[in-house]
């Protein structure tokens, strides 16, 4: 009895402080409040235990970019950087009684991410722009932070079944609030007054435009591999959802990359169909597409008539000049860059920038570019790691794709065909807007790798008794084999 007062005066206190962080807010101005701190006790409790779940938290909230701040006075404070918080201390705490959890860090793809990181703080400390330099480091570091949780505690289950369903579910919810707002003219889902633009849950429509590029693969193998009935329909809604609130976005090069994206998964997908299927599946594509043309608004077909008429538009015109302020930097400093994030500091410095000066507009204004902004940012070097890092996390699916077609489960060998089909177009699509520390292209080189680990110890499991490693080539931390 004696022994146990000091573990109940702490349970003690900790619900005496719980209470009063409860009744504070009561008497304030933000009475709502009072349901953090029962709710945050709570949230902890369940993380404690299944942290995996924080993990889906984050990547659920990333459509949602608009809404992921806590509101009130606590603004400033993102949802998604308290989570990471939260994992980072459980991680520590369980890593202090299992050193076996290391071994979950180890990846072929750290020496990219380090170098990356060394190459942008040796630019910082020769920029001009040393503040905001400084500030694109620190996101820099955040990144790595979210590689870390993302290969520590990702297991099988969770990128063959769970990852792929929050990434569905999120993208197609932000989709929906999307259509809703343009149906309904929510302005918190949506942009412009006399062109409105869909934006979801995002603060642009072409990032809306972006995600719903990238979550596309996962929606359609859900329609193409699912067992289930009710699941196919399911998919079947999702994939029309975000179809509708692309056409909402009147985004240009959207329309081209989506178009991109469902050519290539009807060609790895139609392989497996039967005549009767095929025909099924051209004549219910001929039906949505009249059916499409005919609801679509012509106000978008004109803006993608503008593709071919550069002359007349004033936005295509603009996005011509930051190529030719960013050649520029490029040649001013070709080696180590002007320090990551200072494309915009050069551009409002330029002529261009006075050019198509717009009222109520800043005219730090991104590339729309992510690879010119790593360039114009860090130089060769920083573009060389970056670029390394994006081929390393591609070879690790397609060599993941390899060894699951070597053990005959062409189930996930097709799972991990559709995960590299949305990282290319999400690549692809980054070479028209800015993004370096986009959310869902680091979780994507992340499971690369968990997805590597996962098909070597399948590989190794099959493997017959005295056979050698299930990967081949060069690898600076090989992949964990124990885990099950």
């Amino acid at each position: 009895m004696i022994a146990s007062r000091p573990g109940n005066l702490l349970w003690q206190l900790a619900a005496v402080l719980v209470i009063l962080a409860s009744v504070m807010p009561l008497l304030t101005d933000y009475p709502y409040l009072a349901l953090a701190p029962g709710l945050g006790l709570l949230f902890l409790f369940l993380i404690g235990r299944r942290p995996e779940l924080g993990l889906y938290a984050i990547i659920f909230l990333i459509p949602f970019g608009n809404f992921r701040d806590l509101g009130g006075p606590l603004e400033k404070i993102k949802i998604h950087w308290l989570l990471a918080l939260v994992l980072l201390l459980v991680l520590a705490l369980r890593l202090l009684s299992d050193r076996t959890l290391m071994a979950r860090f180890r990846s072929n793809l750290w020496p990219w991410f380090l170098l990356f990181l060394a190459i942008s703080l040796l630019s910082t400390f020769f920029s001009d722009y040393k503040s905001n330099a400084a500030e694109q480091v620190v996101l820099t570091l955040v990144a790595i932070v979210f590689f870390a949780l993302t290969i520590s505690l990702t297991d099988k289950t969770g990128v063959t079944r769970h990852i792929p369903a929050v990434i569905a579910a999120s993208v197609s919810i932000g989709s929906l609030s999307a259509v809703v707002g343009t149906l309904f003219h929510v302005a918190v889902f949506s942009e412009g007054d006399t062109f409105s633009r869909s934006t979801g849950g995002t603060a642009d429509p072409n990032a809306l435009a972006m995600q719903i590029i990238f979550g596309l693969p996962f929606v359609v193998f859900w329609l193409t591999h699912a067992r289930h009935r009710l699941v196919k329909l399911l998919a079947l809604a999702m994939l029309l959802i975000n179809i509708v609130a692309m056409v909402g976005t009147f985004s240009r090069s959207g329309a081209i990359v989506m178009g991109l994206t469902l050519a290539i998964l009807s060609f790895i997908n139609v392989k497996g169909l039967t005549s009767r299927q095929l025909g099924l599946l051209f004549a219910g594509a001929a039906a949505v597409m009249l059916v499409g043309a005919a609801m679509v608004p012509q106000s978008f077909w004109e803006r993608q008539a503008t593709l071919v008429s550069s002359k007349q538009d004033r936005s295509l015109n603009r996005r011509g000049s930051y190529l030719i302020v960013a050649r520029d930097a490029i040649v001013d400093r070709p080696i180590l860059g002007h320090g990551p994030g200072t494309f915009r500091d050069l551009y409002t410095t330029s002529d261009w920038a006075q050019r198509y000066d717009k009222k109520g507009s800043t005219n730090r204004r991104f590339a729309h570019n992510t690879y010119l902004e790593v360039l114009v940012g860090t130089g060769l070097l920083g573009f060389f790691f970056f670029i390394a890092l994006l081929l390393t996390a591609m070879r690790n699916l397609l060599r993941a794709r390899r060894l699951f077609l070597k053990c005959d489960d062409g189930y996930h060998a097709d799972q991990v065909l559709h995960y590299l089909v949305a990282l290319c177009v999400l690549l692809l699509y980054l070479t028209m807007f800015s993004d370096v520390f986009q959310k869902f292209m680091l979780l994507s080189i992340g499971l690369s790798q968990v997805w590597l680990r996962v098909a070597d110890t399948v590989a190794v499991e099959k493997a017959p008794v005295g056979a050698g490693p299930a990967t081949t080539g060069f690898d600076y931390w090989p992949p964990l084999r124990e885990e099950r």
